[in-house]
């Protein structure tokens, strides 16, 4: 997925000697975010207007979720159980993308495509949290901000690659990071766990207040 995400930024480009170009094809990338995870957050805030006008009551419910999510996914990131698996697509954003246009519209559309979250691998369940936010907090404007910080935050390791990387050898560094993420995902682990037992702990003061 990493690879994916990178490639519209760093193939092909002719110009090493001038960051600039890497720095616009992450501006475009992070558009892109930003848009799909503000459409994203918008159309599941819309469900949740529908959802409260149809069926009224309907968000006393929605901590249950919350706090059913956060219990059954717990022991997974403190490394007890492999069980549950987390539900995702199995459809991925092409990587042909980077090859079939040019590298403006490949970064804006890898954009696009990640934005959502949900043509890429899901790494942590808090974005299932993300997903029932909207249901939670009414209104349009908190799951929306939410959503675009969301969108940013994925776009963060492009921007880092494109501030930082060696320009004679983008690829490398990219594994870095690559490695780095790896040894630090029992650290993302036990900080998605304390986060989870918030959640945990939130909707059970909420249920039973």
């Amino acid at each position: 997925m990493l690879t994916s995400i990178l490639t519209p930024v760093v193939h092909g480009d002719d110009r090493r000697s001038n960051r600039q170009p890497w720095l616009h094809l992450a501006a475009l990338h992070s558009l892109g975010m930003v848009v799909s995870a503000a459409l994203t957050g918008t159309v599941l805030s819309t469900l949740a207007l529908a959802a409260s006008r149809m069926v009224p009551g309907y968000r006393s419910v929605v901590p249950w979720v919350a706090a059913a999510v956060a219990v059954v996914y717990l022991p997974r990131l403190l490394g007890w159980t492999d069980f549950p698996p987390l539900l995702q697509s199995a459809r991925q954003v092409p990587r042909r993308w980077a090859y079939d246009y040019p590298r403006w519209a490949a970064s804006l559309l890898f954009g696009l495509g990640l934005g959502s979250g949900w043509y890429t691998r899901i790494v942590v369940p808090t974005f299932y949290l993300l997903v029932i936010w909207p249901f939670l907090a009414p209104g349009l404007v908190w799951p929306l901000l939410m959503w675009i910080a969301y969108g940013l935050a994925r776009s963060a390791n492009v921007w880092w690659l494109a501030l930082r990387a060696p320009l004679s050898s983008p690829f490398s560094h990219a594994s870095t990071m690559v490695s780095l993420l790896t040894r630090r995902r029992n650290d993302l682990n036990r900080a998605t766990a304390v986060l989870l037992a918030i959640v945990a702990a939130w909707s059970a003061a909420w249920l039973l207040r």
